[in-house]
């Protein structure tokens, strides 16, 4: 209370008891109400606090579950990884039943993209899928260069120190495909390195169809399309009837001797200047379906 109220209340002919206690009052009217005030300001900042948390876990959920990139593997086992921004894998998928076996009991989510390929290749070697006449061909789909060649070098590494602690060196290769590829690979439920080895072989015989093909490695689908080349004449890319494997011109992929090699064609034949056979274009390292 100021100095003026109690002089007014000093020229108030009443009792000293009741003048005291009017004063009381007063002064506890005006501390309960701060101390309303007070907790009506503290409500509002909680909710607002828990606003922002909601806003900010609801931000982060958001960027944590959305995949910004793709690797397959692809050795027979055909298996996805969902990368997020953080480089940890979101989800995985298997395309075929040897895929789902290993995911049954190699655990992947949330961990590290380089980790789970590490582990990934651990259990397909106890498995026995790496043999001397197998190739390990793995894909990386990203919109962000600056991610594809890092993801590309990392994995890279991985499959080398892999082939150099193994019983078998690995036969691997390791590419970018584009968007389109990998968007034409998942409506067919194959890997992208599978689907392109597919319609190399479609090339050369019409007769075959994917839902036929799908049980084949890329390997074996690659094999099959040399062998009709050579039957008919036209090699389509490939050198001479001993290759077993080549590779896209501007891939990147590691070998039994660790060397990179380089293709005059792509994955089942490249004209010069970069296109494919079969209507592919070839560009910054990556594979385009025909549009």
């Amino acid at each position: 209370m100021s100095q003026k109220a109690f002089e007014v209340f000093g020229k108030i002919h009443a009792e000293e008891n009741l003048k005291q206690k009017t004063v009381s009052f007063l002064q506890e009217e005006a501390a309960g109400r701060m101390r309303r005030r007070y907790r009506a300001v503290r409500a509002a900042s909680c909710c607002l606090l828990l606003a922002l948390l909601f806003f900010c876990g609801g931000v982060f959920y958001r960027l944590y579950f959305t995949p910004v990139a793709y690797i397959d593997f692809d050795v027979n086992p055909s298996i996805e990884f969902c990368v997020n921004r953080f480089g940890r894998v979101i989800a995985s998928h298997a395309y075929n039943d040897d895929g789902k076996e290993i995911l049954e009991y190699v655990n992947v989510s949330h961990v590290n993209y380089a980790e789970a390929a590490k582990r990934l290749l651990d259990a397909m070697e106890q498995e026995g899928y790496f043999r001397p006449d197998t190739l390990l061909s793995v894909t990386v789909q990203t919109g962000e260069s600056g991610r594809e060649g890092i993801m590309l070098k990392s994995l890279q590494e991985i499959v080398a120190q892999e082939s150099a602690g193994g019983v078998y060196d690995i036969p691997a290769e390791i590419y970018a495909v584009t968007e389109e590829v990998k968007h034409c690979a998942k409506e067919h439920q194959v890997s992208p390195a599978k689907y392109l080895a597919i319609e190399g072989l479609i090339e050369v015989d019409p007769e075959v169809d994917f839902e036929t093909c799908k049980g084949h490695s890329v390997h074996e689908l690659r094999e099959m399309a040399k062998n009709g080349c050579v039957q008919d004449g036209s090699h389509h890319g490939w050198e001479n009837e001993e290759d077993s494997q080549e590779i896209p011109e501007g891939h990147h992929d590691l070998w039994n001797d660790g060397d990179s090699q380089e293709m005059q064609g792509g994955h089942h034949g490249w004209e010069p200047g970069g296109r494919e056979d079969g209507g592919h274009h070839r560009q910054n390292g990556r594979t385009e379906p025909k549009k």
